[in-house]
């Protein structure tokens, strides 16, 4: 196994010449997921809250 890992690494230092790096915290991203998520409910409920009031 520890040679199965470093040939994919070596593969990945090779071919990858320009790597993501992460610059936010997983916290970050997941505060910033959960407002999202927390705005398109508000506005998915009133957009259907109209659609109950006009016939």
């Amino acid at each position: 196994m520890p040679e199965l890992i470093r040939a994919i690494v070596g593969y990945i230092t090779r071919h990858n010449t320009n790597p993501f790096i992460w610059i936010k915290t997983v916290r970050d991203i997941l505060q910033k997921v959960i407002r999202a998520n927390g705005q398109l409910n508000s506005k998915q409920n009133s957009t259907l809250h109209w659609l109950y009031i006009i016939p």
